[in-house]
């Protein structure tokens, strides 16, 4: 038998397993489902999600937990540790006790037995689990959160570096960034997973990585390179990276970039072309690149899954509103208003968990420390709860530290039927940035606290992106509350 008749034996081996699985699970989510709804008096169709929540997790009825599928008598784990791609893909986060084509390690993305030179940015990092997958030998650059702004080199091949911050009390930086440098490519990685164990073994995020072969002959300079790589660089200046890393991606061929990079960089710029750089600005730029002016009938549905809040207000939503929507914050020397009424919501939904989602989750509240929202701000009137949905995981009891943004176009007729977005930015004024008309210069200003980055992408009938949480998110109940790390019950 050669290789390639024995590894299509192996993909269908496994492939009959995973689906034996699903279908075993499918069919305990059936029988679950009629055994609350029984013990609710209800018929299947009237359970809610908290009904299926609660029930799920009864002590009398409760699943089993989740356990990883063996298929070690098929064979070994799909070896990943050569894979290339060339096309760009969104993986999801492995967590442990969960397999499935979508799930990515660590240990996958670094694929370290080639690797010569890296950048890694992160809001927090721990060097032992750094150490214990990157080649000790390997040239670093590690970017992180801290003030005051420094560049420090730690032993021979390590530099640390703390990216300036907008002042000395508010903003973090929060970039997940990774670039591998490979004898022959680079691979480009951005996403929400911190470089901490707990990112990338229990909670769930999201990554996006590529690859990109070597150029024959290096280009001459930055200006030579497409928008993607152009955007690296930049990003690259702002937090201080020494000039040579840069020089690196000379090498490289981006001409086949998937994703659009929008970043958000701490500080305030102001200036018809300086504000639209960064932050929501940015996006609303991308965004009508991809599905070009929209009538007001063919306006975006919304869904932002976030793993921290903070004051959101309505007219915040829709000033985000209007950039999701691909229009420009300032035309002709003034601010453009949203068509909405001053108290009007935009059709936003907002995906955070439930006080029963993360307490009922397999770590419970000591596992959401990253989740963060304050209960005052929770409790204030002016809080829009009505665009609250829970945030519930395909992987029964996990909790959710990715940052997706979902915008479907309800009545599209063209191939593009929205946009996603995924990676560092959460559902916050901090990370998408506070547009307002200077009262001095009269010019439109983007005031940022937090480095952020991510990824957007075309929305199609055919796009292959996993989405971590239940879709259509269900919406808060009366009595439920978001969850809140200073709870006091």
């Amino acid at each position: 038998m050669n290789n390639a008749e024995e590894n299509e034996e192996i993909a269908q081996a496994i492939a009959l397993s995973l689906r034996s699985h699903i279908e075993e699970q499918e069919q305990e989510n059936e029988e679950l489902k009629l055994a609350i709804a029984a013990s609710l008096g209800k018929t299947v169709d009237q359970l809610t999600a908290r009904d299926l929540l609660l029930g799920a997790t009864d002590p009398v009825r409760k699943r089993k937990q989740p356990e990883e599928i063996d298929i070690g008598s098929v064979t070994k784990r799909v070896d990943l540790s050569n894979t290339k791609y060339w096309e760009g893909t969104v993986k999801l986060t492995y967590i442990k006790g969960f397999t499935g084509p979508d799930y990515v390690t660590l240990k996958d993305i670094i694929q370290k037995n080639d690797l010569k030179k890296a950048v890694v940015t992160s809001f927090v990092y721990s060097m032992d689990y750094i150490d214990e997958h990157f080649p000790i030998n390997t040239n670093m650059v590690i970017v992180a959160h801290g003030r005051p702004a420094i560049s420090v080199k730690i032993g021979e091949n390590r530099i640390i570096i703390q990216p300036p911050l907008k002042d000395n009390k508010y903003g973090v930086f929060h970039n997940k960034l990774m670039l591998l440098f490979r004898s022959s490519s680079l691979r480009v990685v951005i996403g929400s997973a911190n470089m901490v164990a707990c990112d990338y073994e229990e909670l769930e995020n999201v990554v996006f990585m590529q690859d990109f072969p070597e150029l024959a002959v290096p280009l001459k300079s930055e200006s030579d390179f497409p928008e993607f790589a152009k955007d690296i660089c930049d990003v690259l200046d702002k937090m201080r990276v020494p000039t040579a890393v840069k020089e690196e991606l000379f090498k490289y061929d981006f001409s086949k970039a998937k994703a659009r990079i929008v970043a958000s960089v701490s500080g305030v710029f102001e200036g018809e072309e300086e504000y639209k750089k960064y932050g929501h600005t940015r996006l609303a730029d991308i965004v009508r690149d991809i599905t070009g002016p929209l009538d007001p009938n063919n306006y975006p549905k919304v869904e932002m899954q976030t793993s921290s809040l903070g004051s959101l207000s309505v007219s915040y939503l829709q000033e985000i509103y209007q950039s999701f929507c691909g229009i420009s914050s300032f035309s002709d020397g003034e601010a453009v208003r949203s068509g909405l009424q001053k108290n009007q919501l935009p059709p936003i939904d907002i995906i955070f968990p439930t006080r029963d989602t993360v307490t009922s989750s397999r770590y419970g509240g000591a596992g959401a420390d990253s989740i963060c929202f304050n209960t005052a701000t929770w409790r204030k009137p002016t809080f829009p709860k009505q665009v609250m949905c829970d945030s519930i995981s395909h992987r029964q009891g996990a909790l959710m530290h990715s940052k997706y943004i979902i915008a479907t176009l309800p009545n599209s007729k063209s191939r593009v039927k929205g946009w996603i977005y995924c990676g560092s930015h959460n559902s916050t004024t901090s990370a998408w940035g506070k547009f307002t008309v200077s009262k001095a210069s009269k010019l439109p200003k983007l005031s940022i606290s937090n480095w952020e980055l991510g990824v957007v992408f075309p929305l199609y009938e055919d796009t292959d992106i996993p989405a971590p949480f239940l879709r259509p998110p269900p919406r808060y109940q009366p009595e439920q509350d978001a969850w809140t790390q200073n709870m006091e019950w």
